[in-house]
């Protein structure tokens, strides 16, 4: 879906009005610093003279509750503030407000009384909150993968409902039906920030899915899969809960807590005795996970500023009932920098790593390099399993398009015709490994090293819209063109 409304932007911009006569973009309305509408008075004299916050207004939030909105912002009303540390609390409040996913926009501005009084202004487009997307899903592990051998037979197909922020208060809800290969049933519901202060959130979380086609295995660094037309051969349901606790602005601790149920064709085990636990196709167990994230991004869809760091703990298998089959932990985590540099010029790196270790590691359980969140660019035409990964990007990306609004002027609804928009030029180097103590033989890519380099162009618009195409060659000489839809770091 939001592949089509890149589509539908790419067509309307030659029409779009006002475009070239945007001057400054969504990241753009505050690099300058918070803008002042003194009425003819005179400015305040120096960044040390101290403000007294008078109020703090709220315009075009229509539908989303103030006390919603002013847990986001650093500062309240009747505290006192030099005027530096004042414009950089009122721009943390506006990225915070972007990063919880309810805007479009978010503008600001701080009028200053001869009498050092300050009224800060913050001003919405709210998204809209209730999408009922068509699903179009590739039965592949990424795009480039399906692309390389497109064929109908391994779409599936569906809706999937999202309603956010219906009540005002930042709740949502989720549900996602598929037919075709896979049949699935999917529903999140995820309560507002609960407690006085507005720091817990707890969910409830089911997936059923039955397939009729699976992968059992990885042979020569691609999937095998096993088809049956008249049944289901993979059947796969997990129920659970989870808690989270944001106990100020940037610091996230999640708890979740899960019961699985599998039930497989006994020809996947047939054709892989390591595809279940033990060799078993039917078992059921109990999993227990923690993370931890400090996101210090600009704007989460597309940083270009600011640090996010992920840690977390997942336990499967927990020792009761006495019939539990599974006995694996895995830890993973994930550290990325963003840094502008100058003349619109950034820079980016990440380092992604997992770990997983236990008696009954199986092949139904395993995630290796070649899924979109642990990728080597250059190597997307190939699905590397295995136990342990590291990998590392690294992104050096010039602004070619500074970031601008503008107006599609046939769509009355702001929610929509309001727009923003930018084009970013990158170069590129990724290098990582896999481990897998099962397959070492020169026919795998696992248990060496892998490198990627390569250029592509970044159109980032609203909604968290990313469109990206980059050329790429890896060390073994292989190259390509490939499409993601994602931010690359």
């Amino acid at each position: 879906m939001r592949l089509l409304f890149c589509l539908l932007i790419l067509l309307v911009v030659p029409e779009l009005s006002g475009a070239t006569a945007a001057k400054a973009g969504v990241r753009e309305l505050f690099q300058n610093g918070v803008q002042d509408s003194l009425s003819g008075t005179p400015p305040v004299s120096g960044d040390s003279e101290r403000l007294f916050i008078d109020e703090i207004d709220l315009k075009g939030n229509m539908l989303t509750r103030s006390k919603t909105i002013m847990r986001e912002i650093p500062f309240q009303t009747g505290d006192t503030l030099d005027l530096h540390t004042l414009e950089q609390k009122v721009e943390a409040g506006r990225l915070n407000l972007m990063n919880t996913g309810l805007f479009n926009f978010v503008q600001t501005d701080l009028h200053i009384t001869e009498q050092a009084h300050a009224i800060v202004t913050y001003s919405f487009v709210e998204r809209w909150n209730i999408w009922p997307f068509p699903v179009i899903e590739l039965d592949e592990p990424n795009l480039n993968q399906w692309l390389e051998n497109p064929s109908f037979s391994t779409i599936n197909y569906g809706m999937d409902l999202l309603m956010m922020n219906l009540t005002g208060r930042n709740e949502r809800s989720r549900i996602m039906v598929k037919a075709g290969n896979v049949q699935s049933l999917g529903l999140v519901i995820q309560t507002p920030l609960l407690g006085e202060r507005q720091t817990f959130r707890t969910a409830l979380i089911y997936n059923m899915n039955r397939t009729k086609r699976r992968a059992y295995a990885t042979e020569n660094n691609q999937q095998l899969y096993f088809r049956d037309s008249d049944d289901f051969i993979s059947n796969e349901y997990r129920i659970g809960t989870s808690l989270s606790w944001r106990p100020a602005y940037y610091n996230t601790h999640n708890v979740r807590f899960f019961y699985h149920y599998h039930d497989y064709a006994d020809t996947l085990t047939t054709l892989n005795p390591r595809f279940g636990p033990n060799g078993e196709n039917r078992f059921s167990f109990l999993s227990l996970s923690y993370m931890f994230r400090r996101d210090r991004r600009d704007i989460a869809a597309y940083p270009l500023d600011g640090h996010l760091l992920e840690a977390g703990i997942t336990r499967k298998g927990l020792w009761f009932p006495k019939d539990a089959v599974m006995d694996v932990t895995t830890l993973e985590g994930t550290i990325r920098h963003y840094i502008p540099l100058q003349n619109r010029w950034y820079a980016a790196w990440s380092m992604t790593g997992k770990w997983s270790e236990g008696t009954t590691l199986s092949y139904f359980d395993q995630e290796g390099l070649g899924f979109t969140h642990a990728l080597v660019r250059g190597y997307e035409n190939y699905l590397i399993s295995g136990q342990k990964y590291v990998v590392a990007k690294s992104n050096i990306k010039h602004n070619l398009l500074p970031e601008r609004e503008s107006t599609i002027g046939f769509i009355r609804n702001e929610k929509f015709s309001r727009i923003h928009y930018a084009l970013y030029a990158n170069v590129f180097l990724d290098a990582g490994m896999i481990s897998d103590r099962h397959h070492n033989s020169d026919e795998t890519l696992a248990n060496r090293w892998l490198a990627g380099a390569g250029a592509g162009l970044d159109f980032h618009t609203y909604y968290d819209t990313v469109l990206r195409a980059e050329v790429t060659i890896n060390r073994h000489g292989k190259g390509g063109v490939f499409f993601h839809l994602s931010a690359p770091i």
